[in-house]
């Protein structure tokens, strides 16, 4: 008679209690881990999408500035029978002003431009234009750019622009200005040198969060060949 050998399977045995401990904590490891890749990726594509945004901002604030500054205007009195009296010498301005807060430069600017914004109820044509930093409200040492414009003729400085807003979170503006001759000067005035800088410089630094971000943006003016003439003693 043959006879049936009979095979047993090993019993499994099942996960002791540490060993359950031991895999819940290396699965709460990885799901750690995990989390904090999304979240650094998360805060990596926020602090890219603000970085995006404030280059674009800036762009747009140094083009408009650049282009404002280009389109300087001084008439042509040099060369003809001409001449500007004190008061004809007041319509034009070119004023830029070399101003600090401790070590922060905090420059200003204004002068006659042909590049107006055709604002409403302005009319088109040559304008007085200014650049300033104004402390925000919100953030202690962080600065609003803001733009004044007015139209022209007026004598003096204007006492009234339309001022508007043009970029915000600014850590600091420095203007410089290079004459005929290649030298840079921190200030600038027309009643002074009765010519327009060959070529202005301007440096903005704007907070961007871990570290700041600063553009500069370079223009040549091209009236900047034009030497006004003054009456004699009639000069500001």
């Amino acid at each position: 008679m043959r006879r049936i050998s009979s095979y047993s399977f090993p019993r499994s045995r099942g996960f002791t209690l540490i060993e359950l401990l031991v895999v819940i904590a290396i699965a709460a490891i990885a799901l750690t881990i995990v989390n904090l890749a999304f979240f650094q990726s998360h805060r990596t594509i926020e602090a890219v999408g603000e970085q995006r945004h404030t280059y674009q901002m800036v762009r747009i604030v140094m083009d408009r500035m650049m282009k404002d500054l280009i389109c300087s205007y001084v008439p042509a009195t040099e060369g003809s029978s001409r001449t500007l009296d004190e008061e004809e010498l007041s319509l034009y301005r070119f004023t830029g002003t070399d101003e600090k807060d401790a070590d922060t430069d905090l420059d200003s600017i204004r002068f006659t431009t042909a590049a107006d914004l055709g604002l409403p109820g302005k009319t088109a044509g040559l304008c007085e234009v200014g650049y300033y930093l104004k402390e925000m409200e919100s953030s202690q040492d962080r600065y609003v750019l803001i733009r004044s414009e007015d139209p022209l003729p007026h004598y003096g400085a204007s006492e009234s622009p339309q001022e508007m807003e043009v970029a915000e979170n600014i850590i600091s503006m420095n203007i410089v200005y290079v004459d005929q001759d290649g030298n840079e000067k921190d200030e600038w005035d027309l009643n002074e040198k009765l010519a327009l800088p060959e070529q202005v410089k301007v440096t903005i630094a704007f907070d961007a969060g871990s570290q700041p971000f600063v553009f500069t943006g370079s223009a040549y003016l091209p009236l900047s060949e034009l030497k006004l003439t003054v009456s004699p003693g009639e000069e500001g």
